[in-house]
């Protein structure tokens, strides 16, 4: 069974899954994000559109990609699911990516040695977070974007590390310098986690085909997530492409990193990243480049089953 906001359901009922989404993304701040300054009602009036047309489309499960500290919301995201019909499953783990020095990470986390951060986030699988009985599916991280690994990251990736070995639950992290990649695989290596309960968030971040080919072959998983915010698709079919001749497609998956309702410092605009661009946009455009679609959405059921279940 695998976990959503609105209980566990069976594999077969996943169907087309789109693997890196937001809803609520608040960047003020982990402590800042806990006082939500804006309604329930508010955040999903603004987003349902969005979501309903990506199920008009063929989509049947959302995994949203924001961890506690980052905005996570569990009303939101279980009104959402109930309003829109769609499976949307939520993690636990904790977001120090770009670099800002662990401000989108709570401060009892930093405060927390490994084994208690582990035990904060195994019991979130097992009991559910805080009262809500709502269980995560999975951890996502984010570190790693300066080229190493820092104190705070590498005692967050050993906590997830263990909680997987203990729950089972995929690790999904952000990574977006590629250099970074090999340090990371290097700790989960001295903490026994299979390479195939990892995903490396943002492969196609830098398109590093070197350590795309490398690490895929080693069994990791390989997310294509950056689509939502693309200026064009143009490095896409080439990348996809070579993943084939390569026999990598088992090890591919596809998000978009798109939402958000974002909570931000400043009066700059930053737009929802609509839901369907990928049907609407990027399957179409790589249709012309000579790929099926009926090739992405076996990409989005099948390998998406596999990873999640």
């Amino acid at each position: 069974m695998i976990n959503t906001v609105l209980g566990p359901i069976s594999e077969d009922e996943l169907g087309i899954t789109l693997m890196h989404e937001h809803i609520v993304v608040d960047i003020t701040g982990a402590e800042k994000s806990l006082e939500k300054p804006y309604s329930v009602e508010e955040v999903v009036d603004y987003v349902l559109p969005f979501l309903m047309d990506a199920k008009n489309k063929g989509c049947q499960t959302i995994v949203e990609a924001t961890p506690l500290g980052l905005g996570r919301d569990l009303e939101v995201l279980v009104e959402c699911s109930k309003r829109s019909g769609l499976n949307i499953i939520t993690c636990t783990g904790a977001w120090d990516g770009a670099d800002v020095k662990g401000l989108s990470v709570p401060k009892d986390i930093q405060d927390m040695t490994i084994a208690e951060i582990t035990n904060v986030w195994t019991k979130e699988f097992e009991e559910g977070i805080d009262d809500t009985g709502i269980k995560p599916g999975y951890i996502k991280l984010a570190l790693g974007d300066e080229g190493k690994i820092f104190p705070l990251q590498e005692k967050m990736l050993r906590a997830a590390a263990r909680t997987s070995n203990k729950t089972g639950m995929f690790i999904a992290c952000h990574i977006w310098a590629s250099v970074s990649l090999p340090l990371v695989v290097e700790i989960l290596e001295e903490e026994n986690v299979p390479y195939e309960r990892f995903i490396w968030v943002h492969a196609d971040g830098q398109m590093d085909m070197e350590k795309i080919l490398e690490y895929g072959k080693k069994g990791i998983w390989l997310e294509f997530d950056t689509i939502g915010a693309a200026e064009d698709f143009k490095k896409f079919p080439p990348a996809i492409k070579k993943l084939q001749e390569e026999n990598l497609i088992p090890q591919l998956l596809f998000g978009q990193d798109s939402g958000s309702f974002w909570i931000k410092e400043g009066d700059e605009d930053w737009p929802m990243r609509p839901y369907a661009r990928f049907f609407n946009e990027f399957v179409p455009f790589c249709e012309k480049e000579g790929l099926k679609k009926e090739f992405f959405m076996k990409v989005l059921e099948e390998n998406s089953k596999r990873v999640l279940m």
